[in-house]
């Protein structure tokens, strides 16, 4: 009797495609269980929705303070809101005097042993929920939520993203009375560079553009592509005059970029205008990027290459 155990992959001809069988001993994986070890918080709305924050082996605080482990803009939430604690292998949610009270599955808590699945509510509409993960898990979520923020050419972050974290950032602001600056900039000519070079090389002088300025700004700020070869940065707690800063910055850092391609080396300028909540302290999302396009345009009809600022 043939023993078909162990089987083994063939082909008709030297000229068909093979297909390899593969037995369970080739899987990568082979079923091995990894431990459920990655306390988790994963965001389930607003801005930051999709969003993963590991749990530390030590106490961390979450709220409006700059200095909380887990930071949050929203409105509602106090700025000492709560805190979670590590004890005897579990971990434990504490409300920490917030104004507007923490939530477990919609029941007000001071103090509250968390079990896989929670959903814990900060203030009136910050909702997140706690999951014990293994790596794998943790990874594919993290993967997920950067795939949902993310412009796919670039890695900046995409328009929605944008769109979402604008209105929140300048909540914030009002209710600090701090200021918040945006900063558009547009590649110059960059129908020219595409009929000229091609669309792939357009697409390379966006990537090479993306990466650059992302890595000149700080951590907290936001870049994100709004639209073709039309970028945005966020500057939280940045006045016009800072933002005017950065604008020059990110101008003159993509004038001295060098794009290499296969007909040589290329280069490209940018226009850039720049917009703060400012004296505007009611000033909507909508206005703010008005307020930025118009100086962009502004520069371009200055002779582009240049910064434009309101203000």
């Amino acid at each position: 009797m043939p023993d078909d155990r162990d089987p083994k992959p063939f082909a008709l001809s030297d000229d068909e495609e093979c297909t390899a069988i593969v037995t369970l001993k080739d899987l990568p994986f082979r079923g091995r269980r990894e431990p459920k070890d990655r306390h988790l918080l994963v965001r389930v709305n607003g801005a930051q929705i999709g969003f993963v924050f590991r749990l530390p082996p030590q106490p961390c605080r979450i709220g409006r303070a700059q200095d909380a482990e887990v930071f949050l803009t929203d409105d509602g939430v106090s700025r000492k809101h709560a805190r979670i604690v590590p004890e005897n292998g579990v971990y434990v949610l504490e409300d920490t005097e917030s104004a507007n009270g923490t939530f477990v599955g919609g029941k007000r808590i001071d103090r509250h042993v968390l079990r896989d699945g929670d959903l814990i509510q900060f203030g009136p509409s910050t909702v997140f929920r706690y999951a014990v993960s293994d790596e794998s898990g943790e990874t594919l979520l993290r993967q997920l939520y950067e795939a949902s923020v993310t412009d796919a050419l670039t890695g900046a972050r995409n328009r929605e993203h944008f769109d979402l974290q604008l209105r929140a950032e300048l909540s914030y602001a009002r209710r600090h009375k701090s200021d918040v600056s945006l900063v558009l900039f547009d590649v110059d000519h960059f129908k020219r560079v595409n009929d000229t070079y091609g669309h792939p090389v357009g697409d390379q002088v966006l990537i090479e553009l993306s990466r650059a300025v992302a890595q000149s700004l700080r951590n907290e700020d936001l870049f994100a592509r709004y639209g073709g070869e039309e970028f945005a940065i966020i500057l939280r707690g940045i006045d016009i005059v800072g933002a005017r800063i950065v604008g020059e910055r990110v101008r003159s850092l993509v004038e001295n970029l060098e794009i290499p391609t296969e007909q040589g080396v290329l280069r490209v300028t940018v226009s850039v205008g720049c917009a703060s909540l400012g004296a505007h302290p009611n000033m909507t999302p909508e206005q703010l990027v008005a307020a930025a396009d118009a100086q962009l345009y502004a520069a371009k009809r200055a002779g582009r290459n240049r910064v434009m600022s309101a203000g």
